[in-house]
């Protein structure tokens, strides 16, 4: 009995998910960052993932992977043509909205992450991308 939570959590997770998927055309996305993006007015933190910071990098490193995630995420998000966006309750500490983007039903984030261009994240205290 103790594994039902979890599996009950994670089904309803992705039926919440497909519930409020949103299809998006790219043309109508902009990405900001690797991490952030811009729908009309309104932008969101994209959630689950981190990438370098390209505003006020701490290192050199830093600016340049930053670039590059940002670079690849707007590739992404252009060559699929249509993205799923859902957006998620509440707000981050900058008031932006909380979302995620599915390309062809995998998640942006976890793209950028195989590729070595992010790394997961769930809030907190961020690790430093310079070494």
């Amino acid at each position: 009995m103790r594994f039902i939570k979890p599996v009950v959590t994670l089904a309803f997770t992705a039926w919440a998910y497909s519930l409020l998927a949103e299809p998006v055309a790219s043309t109508d996305i902009y990405m900001v960052d690797g991490d952030t993006a811009d729908v009309g007015d309104d932008r969101y933190r994209l959630v689950g993932y981190d990438t370098p910071e390209t505003y006020k990098p701490k290192c050199d490193f830093e600016k340049a992977l930053g670039t590059e995630a940002t670079r690849r995420a707007r590739q992404l998000v252009q060559e699929a043509g249509t993205v799923d966006f859902v957006i998620l309750p509440g707000r981050d500490k900058y008031g932006r909205g909380l979302a995620r983007v599915f390309l062809h039903g995998e998640d942006l984030g976890s793209i950028l992450i195989a590729e070595g261009l992010a790394r997961p994240y769930a809030g907190g205290r961020r690790k430093s991308w310079c070494k």
